[in-house]
């Protein structure tokens, strides 16, 4: 019974429904073939009716043994049961992660045949809040979730919980950001040195390879925006060595926070020629800070991600160029990857790269990129 009920707490409704049906048909396969046997072996004997109670004792022993071998064989596999699956965002005040969710939904309604997964969704509220996030993945490291969805806030002080995590039977995956260790099964992210080195590519064009430029980060520790940075400067010092960066910045994980970084430095260094905001939140911050200073066009400005005030600003000439991501893709193959690994299924690479695109004033509205930025 206790056998039983252990099996049952782990599947659905169908699931249990499905189990008890094969139940039935077994033992009526077992009775049939019990009773074959039996009459097998009476028959066999010289003097049937002495050996009647010896068969009645091998029929019950033998229907005892095989339905044990049965039910051992009986699959219950994590198919069977429904998913608790956490997503943890690395913010909640970006369009990137409305993307993002979009993916997530889709993915889920794919998979409701195999699966019903109930989703919670909860992250800090902006992307330097790494103590938030940490207590919301330990609040969440518990035995009956299933799988953990993070976006990390710091590549290396989020370890520690990711491992926690995963030493409770977790299945972590890691989106969009990187994080140092191997406790999780896989990342998906954009390949975002390369993607900072398009941002160089393009800004040097701008700039016909010459002048003073900065680089304005979000939070110090939050890989993908590091990559992005390093991707920016080691191309610039190999392919446009006249370009020189006069400020490298981190101008805080909020809109609120990037705009008044944004306003001190413009008041700082007044000559300026370029900038490359690393993420959506830092490039909303510089082009606000750019506007309200009149500079807005004159200084050029190479960011990263979009929204429709930042579209905007490209209709305008007030940016130069986006490099946008593919959060609906993070999004959909983190739910893909989650559940293959709950099911022990999970792909042997460990990170996936999805894509990147430069956007342009005269390229922006083209259907595939405008289906890029879209959570619909």
């Amino acid at each position: 019974m206790i056998f039983h009920q252990t099996i049952f707490d782990s599947m659905s409704k169908n699931s249990v429904q499905n189990y008890l049906l094969q139940a039935i048909l077994i033992e009526k396969a077992i009775q049939s073939s019990t009773d074959s046997l039996l009459l097998t072996f009476i028959n066999r004997q010289k003097n049937p009716a002495l050996v009647l109670n010896q068969g009645i004792i091998m029929k019950n022993y033998l229907l005892i043994m095989m339905s044990c071998l049965f039910f051992i064989a009986l699959p219950v596999t994590a198919k069977d049961k429904d998913l608790n699956i956490v997503f943890i965002p690395k913010s909640s005040d970006q369009v990137f992660w409305d993307i993002m969710r979009s993916g997530v939904d889709e993915a889920i309604k794919e998979v409701k045949t195999q699966n019903n997964i109930a989703l919670t969704w909860r992250g800090p509220s902006y992307n330097d809040h790494t103590d938030a996030q940490i207590r919301i993945l330990q609040t969440y490291s518990r035995p009956n979730v299933d799988a953990i969805i993070i976006v990390p806030t710091d590549r290396e002080r989020l370890v520690a919980p990711i491992q926690k995590a995963a030493d409770q039977g977790i299945k972590v995956i890691v989106v969009d950001s990187a994080v140092n260790g191997t406790a999780h099964q896989t990342s998906i992210t954009t390949d975002n040195y390369a993607s900072g080195q398009l941002a160089a590519k393009h800004l040097a064009n701008v700039l016909n390879k010459q002048g003073r430029v900065v680089v304005f980060r979000t939070v110090a520790g939050s890989a993908s925006t590091d990559d992005r940075a390093k991707g920016f400067i080691d191309y610039l010092k190999k392919n446009a060595p006249d370009m020189k960066i006069i400020a490298d910045v981190y101008g805080g994980g909020s809109r609120g926070k990037a705009l008044h970084s944004a306003t001190e430095l413009l008041k700082k260094t007044p000559e300026i020629d370029g900038i490359f905001a690393v993420n959506e939140s830092a490039t909303d911050g510089v082009l606000r800070g750019l506007r309200n200073a009149s500079r807005a066009g004159k200084t050029k400005l190479v960011g990263f991600d979009a929204s429709d005030f930042l579209l905007d600003g490209l209709k305008t000439g007030d940016v130069d160029g986006l490099v946008i991501q593919n959060p609906r893709q993070m999004g959909y193959l983190s739910i893909k990857a989650a559940v293959a690994a709950v099911n022990n299924k999970a792909t042997t690479t460990k990170t996936t790269f999805t894509e990147a695109k430069l956007i342009t004033k005269e390229n922006y509205l083209a259907p595939e990129i405008r289906k890029l930025m879209s959570a619909h």
